[in-house]
This record gives C-alpha cells, sequence and structure tokens, in this order.
C-alpha cells in the first residue's frame, strides 16, 4: 500500500508533524462529504533559486465560491490562507515542483446534524497537505481514454460548480470503470450528452487549428487552469472559443487535451480506440505544453503577475 511522505501538515491555524494532523471520526467531512478544497501548484525554478505558486488568487477565490454554496463560513480570510500557504511551503523546505490541497470542512457537528451549518451549531476546518510532484510521464506519452457509461452531475443536483470532495465519487465511478477497461481515464457526458469532463480534469479539443473547451454551463468545474490554457492558445498559437462539444468530436478532432492542476497540459491519443488525429500528442498541444510550463515556472515575464514567490 502506497504511503505518504511524512510531510509537515498545516492544520487549523499550526504547522504540525503529518502523523499529529487528526481529523475527527465524527468530522462532517468524514461521515457526509461536507468539504470543499483547492488543488494547487507550486514550481520550482532552479535560475531563480525560488519556488512560484502558481493563479494563487483565482484558486483563493473559488474556494470561496465554493463556501458560499456549501453556506460555509471560514474563520480564516483570504489573506490568512495565502499566509499560512507560504507558511506551509517554508515549513517543509521544498525547493522542487510540488501539488497541495487546502481543505475546508465541517467537523464534529454533535447528535450527527447533516444539517448544520451555523457557527453556533459546527466548527469550519481547515488544512493544507501535500508534496513533491514532478513525474509528467503522461504529459510526456499522451493518454488514452474512454466516453463512461455514467453521466455528470449537475448543478440541479450535486453542482459540479463546487469544487466538494463528494463529487468526486460520480469521478471515481467513472475513472474506475475506465480503468477496470483497460483505459486511462474517461470523458463524461453531461446529462444532454455533451461532453462535460474527465474524472479530474477539462477535456478540450482542436480543430482545423482553433481550441474549443465545452462552457462552464456544460456541468464541468470551473477550471483555473482551462482558463490559462484558452488564454495561452488564443494569445500565441490560435482562435480559442467556447461552445457545446459532441461526442463525436472527440473521435474527428484534430488533436484533443485534459488540462488541470493535477493534470497540466496532457494529451489525448485516443478515445474509445479511436485515435485522435495520428494517435500521437499534437503539435499545437505541444507548443501548448511550451507555452504553460515557461509561464508556471516563472520562465516568461509576461505570466509574471499571477505567481507568488515563496522565497
Amino acid at each position: 500500500m502506497p504511503k505518504y511522505p511524512h510531510n509537515k501538515v498545516w492544520i487549523n491555524g499550526k504547522v504540525v508533524a503529518g502523523e499529529e494532523a487528526k481529523v475527527s471520526v465524527f468530522s462532517q467531512a468524514v461521515l457526509r462529504g461536507s468539504c470543499v478544497y483547492e488543488g494547487i501548484r507550486g514550481y520550482w525554478n532552479e535560475g531563480r533559486k525560488n519556488l512560484f505558486l502558481w493563479k494563487l488568487e483565482p484558486h483563493l477565490k473559488r474556494l470561496e465560491q465554493s463556501m458560499k454554496i456549501m453556506r460555509m463560513e471560514s474563520p480564516y480570510s483570504r489573506e490568512d490562507f495565502r499566509r499560512a500557504i507560504v507558511e506551509w511551503v517554508r515549513a517543509n523546505g521544498f525547493r522542487e515542483d510540488i501539488h497541495f490541497r487546502l481543505n475546508v470542512y465541517f467537523d464534529d457537528a454533535g447528535r450527527l446534524d447533516m444539517k448544520a451549518f451555523k457557527p453556533e451549531e459546527v466548527d469550519t476546518c481547515a488544512f493544507i497537505a501535500g508534496g513533491p510532484r514532478g513525474d509528467r510521464a503522461r504529459q510526456e506519452r499522451g493518454i488514452h481514454m474512454c466516453v463512461s457509461s455514467w453521466r455528470r452531475i449537475g448543478d440541479d443536483s450535486i453542482p459540479p460548480r463546487v469544487k466538494a470532495t463528494a463529487n468526486y465519487q460520480n469521478s471515481r465511478l467513472a475513472g474506475v470503470e475506465a480503468r477496470v477497461n483497460g483505459y486511462d481515464d474517461a470523458v463524461i457526458l453531461n446529462q444532454a450528452g455533451k461532453v462535460s469532463e474527465s474524472s479530474g480534469a477539462c477535456v478540450l479539443i482542436v480543430r482545423d487549428g482553433a481550441l474549443i473547451a465545452p462552457p462552464v454551463t456544460e456541468s464541468i468545474l470551473e477550471s483555473v487552469t482551462r482558463s490559462c490554457v484558452l488564454e495561452m492558445f488564443g494569445n500565441s498559437i490560435g482562435a480559442a472559443s467556447e461552445r457545446p462539444v459532441d461526442r463525436t468530436e472527440l473521435y474527428i478532432a484534430d488533436e484533443a487535451i485534459m488540462c488541470g492542476s493535477a493534470e497540466e497540459v496532457t494529451p489525448i491519443l485516443s478515445v474509445d480506440r479511436v485515435a485522435v488525429g495520428d494517435g500521437k500528442p499534437g503539435p499545437l498541444t505541444k507548443r501548448l505544453q511550451g507555452i504553460f510550463y515557461s509561464a508556471v515556472r516563472g520562465e516568461d515575464e509576461s505570466y509574471e503577475r499571477d505567481l507568488v514567490a515563496v522565497y
């Protein structure tokens, strides 16, 4: 069984050893999935001897939006979280690429009250945990996907706009189904039969030199990385737009990618064993990867505004 490295954890205002970070078995996060979070990247720049947090402000803004929809009142402000993240990174002394989570959750409400949300009813807690993540085998070789038999959750039931841990059970069903059937991941369609996203990232296609992304109203997470990718492609490569995407467009696309904080920019080589383009990482995808990594690592000064230096 894989073990997480014993990195330090920030929890409820303190940095502690990983084994000392505890969440109650009576927590609503454990019992009911009452937890929202952000997955955030940090990139080490060897030349500048610094680690840069990528798009921290949009991530913190989205966290606040998730909390608002879930009626969570955090005792920590955006500035508190910003300082806590920097404190946590420095405490661990990371000098390599990292991926970490900032989770906000309801703790023990007493009497197992799943409807508790007011501060006098239940405590809202938070932790920051994660570690090095530098392996990019998927991004280099690309992945093979299938269209899942499971449909995407919707805004009228469990809104994907909220980055809630409970939402990812929908993703897990699709992802495990894909793995059982010999694929790397799954494309999930929404209730209208249009492309939404993968089990954990956005799905975009390239047709005739233009990048096309399903809009945020197609049962997708309002992805920070997706917005970056659309901007980068539009500024440096070609047209970039948002519109509904049909399943069959995946088969006839010239190129296709997954993008997200964890996936970064990952080429999709095939869908349902139908090759996307020539079945290899496409030239525009490779160009986009180059632009992306240059930006996040602090090598392109035009994206300096999107970086927070840790050291």
